[in-house]
């Protein structure tokens, strides 16, 4: 699969005063990026198994078509409440099968510029250059609103969510806890 580089930013569309699509995504600039169609048709056909490599894909965003151009590509949306995972599944997930995930939040908060500077390159996006955004909707409303075809549902015990929570709260970073 023959990954084709696209220089243009894709239409998206925010809430006023998102600034995440100006945000600078050097592993966009860098490209390459992936078609979604390439990617569907990659995993659909059938042939020899492939070899077993530990090499992780390498990490990379989709071309970003906009939403009239003839694609199948649908956003999913990986719900949860904070603290149940989240991010965690997204490392995995990205890590995994080397595609950007996004996020529905504010990217000018401390905690959100956090997680751009761990490796989520996609905070903020919620465009079609990524396939999975994650949002704690309904618990709190994100930065932009976006529609969604798909669902992962992310469920964590309350009583560890809310504790996981509480430090994250008072420590103000996603790594530190008030307790020893």
């Amino acid at each position: 699969m023959e990954p084709i580089v696209v220089t243009k930013k894709p239409d998206a569309e925010g809430r006023k005063g998102n600034l995440a699509l100006d945000v600078p995504r050097p592993l966009w600039d860098k490209g390459p990026n992936l078609v979604f169609k390439q990617l569907k048709d990659s995993l659909l056909e059938k042939g020899e198994a492939v070899e077993e490599t530990k090499e992780l894909a390498p990490l990379r965003f989709f071309t970003g078509m906009s939403a009239d151009e003839d694609t199948d590509q649908d956003t999913m949306v990986m719900a949860s409440y904070p603290r149940s995972g989240n991010t965690l599944l997204r490392g995995y997930l990205e890590r995994i099968m080397g595609l950007v995930t996004g996020s529905d939040c504010d990217i000018t908060k401390k905690l959100n510029l956090a997680l751009m500077d761990m490796g989520l390159a996609g905070e903020g996006l919620v465009d079609k250059r990524v396939w999975i955004c994650k949002t704690h909707y309904p618990e709190r409303y994100g930065k932009t609103k976006f529609g969604t075809e798909r669902v992962i549902l992310l469920v964590r015990n309350p009583l560890d969510a809310m504790t996981s929570l509480f430090h994250m709260v008072c420590s103000g970073s996603h790594e530190l806890s008030i307790q020893d």
